[in-house]
């Protein structure tokens, strides 16, 4: 059914990355309610600690994260992973975003927060990628 995990029977833990939390926290409650298990990150710093410790299939990165952007955590999400799916979220179309997104296997979505079910269904393009 569209809107839920149905790659497995445990949840898809998904890191989530935002320097707004009112942002992050949206999107962790579309995550949940679709049967995702969303871990938290409001800086690049704790972000790629987190990755670390490895267990995210999924990320979902905002555009800019500081002094960083989220390009970058990409990038280093998928050195130290290379299944990792990755999504990152803009507050507007960007083609040149979406294209360098796209060179590094990541999916741009425009708000999330406020458009849920195309969060999901980019999840749901990652995630079957990956579980192929």
């Amino acid at each position: 059914m569209a809107g839920e995990n149905t790659h497995s029977a445990l949840p898809l833990h998904i890191l989530v990355v935002d320097e707004e939390r009112q942002a992050m926290n949206a999107m962790a409650e579309t995550l949940q309610a679709a049967g995702y298990a969303p871990t938290l990150a409001d800086d690049f710093e704790h972000a790629t600690a987190l990755l670390r410790t490895g267990g995210f299939p999924l990320l979902i990165t905002a555009e800019r994260l500081g002094a960083h952007d989220g390009l970058h955590l990409v990038l280093r999400a998928k050195a130290s992973r290379t299944a990792i799916g990755a999504v990152v979220s803009t507050r507007k179309a960007d083609p040149h975003l979406e294209a360098e997104a796209g060179m590094f296997g990541a999916l741009c979505v425009i708000a999330p927060w406020d458009h849920p079910g195309d969060l999901i269904a980019a999840l749901e393009r990652l995630s079957g990628a990956h579980s192929a």
